[in-house]
């Protein structure tokens, strides 16, 4: 079995969200070793930048990352998926024998650092989503693809 974490900026606020996010992880909960982490979000103000509220942050999502872990950033400009090429995508990181860390920025995202740093950058769409918003598509696609993966048609 997979072992996979969300790592994430900043608590889920939205109860929808929450919801949702417990919906998805019940039902991944027999097909994958699933783990949501979250990291302290940092406070804007102060005069810092955004680059300085990444890269903090950043630093929090790095010092929790499990070893071995084969990383993928999300990102806006990384690549996209058909929900079936996703599924495909992790069948071959599952043959790695390595655990899998998704990483999901707060709302400024992820600095430099933190997507340099990454084996994999993943775009969920082109369109703008929340940062919260992302968690619970990524957990959705996640559940999507191992059902493709084990034969289930997709759309059910």
């Amino acid at each position: 079995m997979v072992d996979i974490t969300l790592l994430m900026v900043g608590k889920t606020r939205e109860g929808f969200i929450r919801e949702g996010l417990d919906f998805y992880q019940k039902r991944l909960k027999p097909l994958v070793q699933l783990s949501l982490k979250s990291v302290r979000e940092e406070k804007e103000g102060g005069g810092l930048t955004p680059e300085t509220l990444k890269s903090k942050e950043g630093e929090r999502l790095q010092a929790q990352m499990p070893p071995r872990s084969w990383v993928v950033a999300l990102d806006p400009q990384g690549r996209e998926f058909t929900t079936e090429e996703f599924a495909a995508w992790l069948g071959q990181r599952e043959e790695l024998s390595r655990p899998l860390t998704f990483l999901i920025g707060g709302h400024w995202g992820l600095s430099d650092r933190v997507l340099a740093a990454a084996d994999e950058r993943l775009a969920l769409s082109r369109l703008t989503l929340t940062h919260e918003m992302a968690r619970l598509i990524l957990l959705e696609q996640l559940y999507r693809a191992w059902t493709i993966k084990m034969g289930h048609p997709y759309h059910v």
